[in-house]
This record gives C-alpha cells, structure tokens and sequence, in this order.
C-alpha cells in the first residue's frame, strides 16, 4: 500500500508531510479546527443555520481541501457554544423534526472581528508566503 503521507525529497529519501506529522500538529495544533471555528463564524454572523448546512457551506468554501464530518462539525458547534462564541436555538421546520439553528454571540463576534484583522494585517506576509512556494516547490 502506497504511503500517502510521505513525498520524495530531492535526494531521494521519502519524508513526512507536515499536516501529518505529529511533531507539528503537536507544536502548532490542527489548523484546520481555527478555520472551521472562523467560517463557522463568518457564515453564522450573515444569518443562523443549522449544522447541516454549515456542513455544506465550509465544504464549498473550502474548495474541497477540507471535508468536514458531521461528528466533526457537532463537536465544534458544541466546543464553540461552551466557549461562549455561539448560541443555538430550536427551530421548527415544515420538513422535519426541530433543528438546532447557530448564531454567534458578542464575544463570537469579536473573536470573528479580531481574527479578521489579523488575517488582513499578515495577508502580505501570507502573499509573499505563496509565491516563494510557487517559485520553489510548486510542480
């Protein structure tokens, strides 16, 4: 079985990815779950919705780089409710049983508002970041 975890090196030698390397996930963290919580944000601050359909959303956003599970996706809704970023309410619908619906708080908002001021105040460093990948290492 091919092992989709290491990419050929210049010499030869097989190495580790990074998104899969223990060693920088445990340094680091997992990225992926700081940009599920801000897209959660983003999408919840424009209108409240429902788990399933910030499921599909993130999957659209992400241009499939990300596909998020929907044991995933429930346990960030929960972790973000009990860090006090958002609040939920039952909806009824016409389709179905009731549904949790998700909006932002106050404080999810702000966090929302500080991460996107960071992010616009680093996106020449992020730039400069992408392109020397581009030259360098981009096949």
């Amino acid at each position: 079985m091919k092992d989709t975890n290491k990419i050929k090196h210049e010499n030869g030698k097989k190495i580790r990815c990074p998104e899969k390397d223990n060693t920088v996930n445990k340094k680091f963290g997992y990225p992926e779950r700081g940009w599920i919580q801000l897209l959660i944000l983003r999408h919840t601050y424009e209108k409240p919705l429902y788990g399933y359909d910030l499921m599909k959303i993130l999957e659209n956003t992400s241009r499939t780089t990300s596909k998020v599970k929907s044991g995933s996706m429930y346990t960030a809704l929960r972790r973000m409710e009990e860090q006090g970023l958002l609040k939920s309410k039952w909806a009824t619908s016409d389709l179905g049983p009731e549904r949790r619906m998700y909006f932002p708080t106050k404080k999810g908002t702000e966090y929302l508002k500080n991460w996107l001021h960071v992010i616009s105040d680093r996106i020449g460093v992020v730039d400069e970041l992408i392109n020397f990948y581009k030259d360098r290492f981009h096949e």
